[in-house]
């Protein structure tokens, strides 16, 4: 299936991800809707094309709405954008993290790398195995299984899996630092989406725009982008690092910034 047409497919599983029908998304002016109760996130923002809306506790609405209105799509779905939302929501204990790119796939879509490197870890394994300090996007407590990679007796790069919805599996993946940009990544995320796609399930993974290691190895595999969110998350407001990766291997990569401009209001991550 081709972006649009996977978007049908999953549907209710947007639905109730955005806590609003997504059939309710407008351009001019961006929408607001008080997000259904069963709806995981406190605000969910998506964008789709050309098309937005915002789904917020209703608290949130009334200061949501001047906010939103004095922005663009290309605003709000920005880091930008979250800094603006964060407005309303961080008073309450909810950052804004975003935004994130949603990619999905499915037999017609997805492309196996057939590289045999990557062996399945049962949960009990990944318990045993997993050092969660370098593989922190990797399901900790809900994994259903995991491939992975080791190199001399040492885990090298992993994927999990676990249930976002019925239909739909996400993949959570991380390689460690010193064995980056060598397709190892790669390689376990395709394991997992396989095994995903034998068990008559729906692929799904996420990534920044700034990540563009992680996007790159999305799109490697056949997974097609279908939305731009912003979500709201219980906790304090992160903001998005530095991007990750280069044009092409050995290309020279600057900060733009000298160091003395670098936000000094940023404090170290809480997980250290």
């Amino acid at each position: 299936m081709n972006a649009s047409n996977l978007i049908e497919a999953l549907r209710p599983w947007l639905d109730e991800k955005i806590g609003a029908k997504l059939d309710l998304a407008s351009s001019d002016p961006i929408p607001i809707y008080e997000t259904e109760p069963s709806c995981a996130s406190a605000l969910f923002a998506a964008r789709v094309g050309e098309r937005g809306l915002v789904a917020a506790q209703r608290q949130w609405l009334a200061p949501l709405k001047p906010i939103v209105a004095n922005l663009t799509l290309e605003e709000l779905f920005s880091t930008f954008g979250g800094y603006e939302l964060a407005r309303v929501s961080l008073p309450d204990g909810y950052g804004v993290w975003g935004p994130s790119w949603f990619y999905v796939g499915d037999t017609d879509c997805f492309r196996d790398v057939g590289d045999n490197r990557p062996v399945q870890l049962s949960a009990d394994e990944l318990a045993e195995t997993v050092d969660h300090r370098i593989f922190w996007h990797c399901f900790e407590a809900e994994a259903m299984t995991g491939f992975g990679i080791f190199e001399d007796g040492k885990l090298a790069s992993l994927a999990t899996v676990r249930a976002e919805a019925d239909t739909v599996w996400e993949i959570g993946v991380d390689t460690a630092p010193e064995v980056k940009g060598r397709g190892l990544g790669r390689a376990v995320v395709s394991a997992a989406g396989r095994w995903i796609l034998e068990n008559n399930r729906f692929v799904f993974a996420s990534t920044a725009p700034w990540n563009v290691r992680s996007a790159r190895t999305l799109r490697s595999v056949g997974l097609q982008f279908i939305m731009s969110v912003m979500i709201g998350m219980p906790g304090p407001f992160y903001a998005p690092p530095q991007p990750l990766g280069s044009p092409y291997p050995g290309a020279e990569v600057y900060n733009y910034y000298p160091d003395w401009a670098i936000n000094k209001e940023i404090n170290s991550p809480i997980r250290d």
